[in-house]
């Protein structure tokens, strides 16, 4: 396993129209039809006679949608489209029902599923390559570096600011084995377009199908690329069962016809900072799936790799914390939240444009170890292993009586399984970073303090009055790398190269480095010896990236 490298590896291959998702992408036209078809079956096959009342309720939640939360992306006829239907089907007699349920079902699954699937253009994938290179020097590296006059400082190669850290090697031999999917930790918008350039640029892998938010394509020119680029769309206001059963179809089918695939078992955004523990289990139950009609059909294996992300600095840190504080603390942060968000208008834009121009940050994507759909580990050959080493036939755990069987009950007991053994592989994955550990100890410095009970308590004090002294953070940040490195002999956890730095130099990387991308400091300091923050709220977001060690460090 390696720790923080900077190397860039040669494609595995070479030619974009021999990847896999080129190729899927070019026969969309038939696999959409096999998608509705296999959707329809399932929706048949699970309600029957009662589906009738299956697609009522659908057009039920889908016009309660539209009008409680309707996005610009959203088609101009969708509330005359749901009408229709849900007309036509009240006013059908009943001995026709049932055929007109079936149709219109089946309109209800072919306009999902065209929502769903996106596309993969080679000319727009090479342009993407161009540009995000470009993009990412700037946001990365800071096209002044620090200095509005210094136009011509030199800048740090990406490679040295883009990371990998893990099973990189053992990752890459996979591809050979069978399909690989990714399962990252999710902390901001820009997740998916790092992990894919993060491929293809340092992993040399071919590009992966992934799903996106169908609100990110709101944004004209965000949905232009994204949906050539290899993203499915994924609408989460879409609560009714015959979406989600489109939705996992698509994920299987995609799989299945060997498509490499990202998604985010998280769900959303991680708003409190923290690593995600509870996944859910919605589209993994799409991995065992696909692995077991592999099985059914002589095919090959998948392997899970669990990828965890971490950030110096979250574009978006403050208003996904506000939204965690808020939801979470009810009145408790009303009259708080209030106050910041009219403080916050005052400053000027230019500052925060300024800031991602300026300051530099570092990115790092950890490959946990990778596993099969069950959670096993494998050995260098792609043979899973059980708990003591041994090898097992993946085949049993579909079998009954010696028969391949699906069974759903047990498979869904098989996904919370493979949920437990991703979430443990993102607490030993995780690569602690300097700006992480200082503001986990500042945080816990100001505890120590102020005695508060929560973070709601924190609040009720002036960030302009309370300070620590930088002695004193510092023996706790040098406390607290005792502890960590004990860790990592353990295996428990993965230090960022970071920690080879003298004491002095890597607290003060870690103030220089926390949210540099905010208008607010996260820490600062100030006059004198003191250390500061001007927003306890992006304090907690970061200190709260490391809020795991409380159970194991106290």
């Amino acid at each position: 396993m390696m720790i923080n490298t900077n190397k860039i590896y040669p494609h595995i291959i070479d030619k974009i129209k021999e990847w896999p998702i080129y190729k899927f992408y070019r026969s969309k036209t038939i696999y959409k039809k096999e998608v509705v078809q296999m959707v329809f079956d399932n929706i048949i096959e699970k309600f029957g006679e009662d589906v009738r009342d299956e697609v009522l309720k659908c057009t039920y939640l889908e016009l309660k949608r539209i009008k409680s939360n309707p996005w610009k992306v959203d088609p101009s006829d969708e509330k005359k489209f749901w009408d229709e239907i849900r007309q036509l089907i009240l006013k059908s007699d009943k001995c026709e029902e049932l055929s007109i349920c079936h149709f219109h079902l089946k309109r209800i699954i072919t306009r999902y599923v065209e929502e769903i699937f996106g596309d993969f253009k080679v000319n727009t994938y090479k342009f993407a390559r161009v540009f995000l290179t470009y993009l990412f020097n700037r946001l990365f590296n800071g096209l002044f570096v620090g200095s509005m006059l210094n136009i011509f400082a030199k800048r740090r190669s990406l490679k040295d600011k883009i990371l990998l850290a893990g099973y990189v090697e053992e990752t890459r031999d996979l591809f050979s084995k069978g399909d690989v999917v990714f399962l990252p930790t999710h902390q901001s918008n820009l997740d998916s377009v790092l992990i894919g350039y993060a491929i293809d640029y340092k992993l040399g892998l071919p590009a992966f199908s992934y799903g996106a938010g169908l609100n990110l394509f709101n944004y004209e020119l965000a949905a232009f690329y994204m949906s050539r680029l290899g993203a499915y769309k994924v609408d989460r206001r879409k609560k009714n069962s015959i979406y989600f059963n489109s939705l996992m179809t698509f994920s299987m089918y995609s799989i299945k016809k060997n498509v490499n695939s990202i998604f985010f078992p998280g769900g959303t955004r991680s708003r409190s900072g923290e690593l995600e523990v509870n996944l859910k289990t919605g589209l993994m139950g799409s991995l065992l799936e696909a692995q077991y009609d592999k099985i059914a059909n002589k095919g090959g294996k998948i392997f899970i790799v669990p990828v965890v992300l971490n950030y110096h600095s979250v574009l978006e840190a403050k208003p996904l914390i506000y939204s965690y504080l808020k939801s979470s603390g009810n009145k408790k942060f009303m009259a708080r939240s209030k106050h910041m968000i009219q403080r916050s208008k005052s400053i000027n834009l230019f500052k925060s444009i300024y800031n991602i121009f300026t300051k530099e940050s570092d990115f790092v994507l950890s490959l946990g170890e990778p596993m099969d759909v069950f959670g096993n580990t494998l050995d260098n050959n792609g043979f899973s292993l059980d708990s003591t080493g041994k090898s097992l036939n993946i085949e049993d755990y579909f079998k009954r009586e010696g028969k391949l069987v699906k069974d759903t009950q047990r498979d869904i007991v098989y996904t919370k399984m493979l949920a437990k053994k991703v979430a443990s592989s993102y607490l030993k994955s995780n690569v602690i970073l300097s700006s992480h550990l200082v503001s986990f100890a500042f945080y816990r410095c100001l505890e120590e303090k102020l005695k508060f009970e929560d973070v709601f308590d924190l609040m009720k004090y002036n960030e302009k009055e309370e300070k620590i002294d930088i002695q004193r953070l510092s023996v706790k940040v040098s406390d607290l790398i005792f502890k960590l490195r004990k860790l990592q002999k353990d295996e428990k956890i993965i230090l960022s190269n970071e920690f080879e730095f003298p004491l002095k130099e890597f607290v003060n990387t870690g103030i220089k480095k926390v949210g540099v991308y905010h208008r607010e400091k996260v820490m600062y300091i100030s006059k004198g010896s003191a250390v500061k923050t001007d927003n306890f709220g992006l304090l907690f977001y970061y200190a709260n990236r490391l809020s795991f060690l409380k159970k194991i460090l106290n």
